[in-house]
């Protein structure tokens, strides 16, 4: 019989989830928004695609330094502080009046998406390790299958 959960994992389990949740709602905020930034831009389709390739290319150039950021400070506050970032940049993307003040915040903002992935992974796999320890119902479950687990359904049975 599995253990009581600590309030910290439990907390912990919270959070992260928040983290992966924040992460998923950020950009997908911005993306109904995208044909008005580009009429406020006043660029053509093709100038507007490479402004939009910032964020891969920050994500690719310079999302490498999630490594040393994490052994500095840690996995949990790279993803949360990173998040944060993010939301900043995407608000300075939104807002921006020309074209270098959207490239900039994007070209970052896809940086520390990227920074923010491998730390809340990082973190959620220690939190999901520390979780399984206790529990047999899995930390993060996902997919169709997500409520069965939670509610402890036992799975289907194979034909």
């Amino acid at each position: 019989m599995p253990s009581a959960i600590p309030t910290e994992v439990r907390r912990a389990r919270i959070a992260v989830s928040a983290l992966f949740l924040t992460n998923g709602a950020l950009f997908a905020n911005i993306v109904p928004r995208l044909p008005e930034i580009k009429e406020t831009l006043g660029v053509d389709t093709a100038v507007y695609g490479l402004l939009l390739a910032a964020w891969p290319l920050g994500s690719f150039l310079l999302g490498l330094l999630a490594a040393p950021l994490m052994r500095r400070f840690g996995s949990a506050p790279v993803a949360a502080v990173g998040t944060v970032l993010i939301a900043i940049a995407l608000l300075c993307a939104g807002f921006a009046p020309t074209a270098i003040l959207f490239a900039v915040p994007m070209f970052l903002g896809g940086a520390l998406d990227a920074m923010v992935d491998v730390g809340q992974n990082t973190h959620g796999l220690e939190v999901q390790r520390r979780f399984a320890a206790r529990s047999s119902t899995p930390c993060m479950p996902s997919g169709p299958s997500a409520p069965c687990s939670v509610a402890r359904w036992p799975p289907a049975p194979s034909p």
